[in-house]
């Protein structure tokens, strides 16, 4: 397919990750208060309140996932960055309006709602990969990602400090204005280049039914990488307020997840970028099965801490191991997939993203209630088992490119 000029394509990812983090950023002011949202309007019994909290967090995926092939098909017709501006323009009135609820019910109808407009940041993937030489993919989805990782170091300090003086509804506020501020460099600093006649002239994408693309050799593995680095990520997100709260004499228990959570999306962030360099030299299988083996063994080691200090360098060991993990995954389904069809493929990667998003909040949280160690052993076991499948299944992914 036609890219770009040289230089076109360098400025195009550029702006989709600055689109990316400022609409992240925005997500991250909401999304660590939920809990404290649900109590401000009236669940005050701690148990409802988790619940109700797990609900939230997981129905918007939920629907996200089921949604996405359907988006990612549609976007292979009409174009991924309008399906990037639907999105844009979803959240900016949706979240708007969940400053405005005054139930939980309410609130939960507005994520689902959420749900139905997302695949954003999946849209950004496909765009910045079709928008790059092929050999630049890496390179691309690598700063994307980026850009979202770095969203959690900078976006819940932020909007704990906005929460805390103006109160949360107005955080929603402040993330439904960084959307649509993301709508305007969207519209303002990206342009696509679709398959089709040079410059970007349009034609009809070629069909490419799920069935066929499964046939794809190693493409049914990648789904499953997403779903397991997505699951080790979010649920890790959950589990580290709670040990924090179980370590003992610490007064300041947000302040230090925060700082865990921060330092460790940091080395997610350089371990994103580092990763797309080096799949343009390295097999993307083989620095996979490096990150899962490095990653399993610190997510471990956090069942036993006593120290948040060592919580603080064992998470950022599992940030620097398997930050890159998504990087790897969507750059090694891009590759695999055909560029003109390659909405549709990023919209089933997307589903195993958001199914993995889905279900680690509901399954880390109930196991989390039975043995705190055994969640931070089972994400271990998963990174592991990650490993475990690239060299059983795609042994030869390890030793060349794709």
């Amino acid at each position: 397919m036609p890219h770009a000029e040289p230089e076109g394509w360098q400025r195009n990812v550029w702006a989709l990750s600055l689109i990316v983090f400022t609409a992240f950023v925005g997500f991250q002011f909401f999304s660590p208060f939920l809990p404290l949202y649900v109590q401000e309007l009236g669940v005050t019994d701690p148990a409802r309140v988790a619940i109700w909290s797990g609900v939230l967090l997981a129905v918007t995926p939920s629907v996200a996932a089921v949604l996405a092939p359907v988006w990612g098909i549609l976007a292979d017709r009409v174009g991924r960055k309008l399906m990037m501006i639907r999105s844009l323009v979803g959240f900016a009135v949706i979240i708007a309006a969940m400053g405005l609820v005054t139930s939980v019910t309410q609130l939960f109808v507005a994520r689902l709602l959420q749900g139905v407009f997302a695949g954003f940041s999946v849209m950004a993937m496909a765009l910045a990969s079709v928008s790059c030489p092929r050999d630049k993919v890496p390179v691309a989805i690598g700063r994307v990602q980026s850009a979202q990782l770095l969203s959690v170091a900078v976006g819940p300090a932020v909007g704990g400090y906005v929460a805390s003086h103006f109160g949360i509804r107005f955080a929603f506020f402040v993330t439904a204005g960084l959307c649509a501020l993301s709508l305007v460099g969207l519209l303002l600093l990206f342009k696509e280049v679709r398959p089709g006649q040079p410059g970007g002239a349009t034609s009809r994408p070629a069909r490419l039914p799920f069935r066929d693309l499964v046939r794809v050799r190693y493409f049914p593995l990648v789904l499953g990488l997403l779903i397991i680095a997505q699951f080790i990520d979010r649920g890790l997100a959950l589990l580290i307020p709670l040990k924090v709260a179980h370590l003992p004499g610490l007064p300041r228990i947000a302040v230090i997840s925060g700082v865990i959570i921060s330092v460790s999306a940091v080395c997610g962030t350089i371990a994103a970028t580092l990763a797309g360099r080096l799949a343009q030299r390295w097999p993307i299988g083989r620095l996979l099965l490096i990150g899962c083996l490095a990653g399993g063994l610190p997510c471990a080691l956090m069942a036993w801490t006593d120290s948040w200090v060592t919580l603080l360098v064992l998470r950022s060991l599992v940030g620097l191991a398997l930050g890159g993990a998504l990087t790897l995954a969507y750059s090694l389904g891009g590759q695999l997939s055909p560029s003109e069809s390659r909405g549709a493929a990023f919209g089933w990667l997307a589903l195993s993203v958001q199914l993995g998003g889905a279900l680690s909040p509901l399954a880390t949280g109930g196991l989390a209630a039975l043995s705190l160690p055994g969640a931070f052993l089972a994400d271990g076991a998963l990174a592991w088992l990650a490993a475990l499948l690239l060299l059983l299944v795609a042994r030869d992914l390890i030793t060349r490119h794709p």
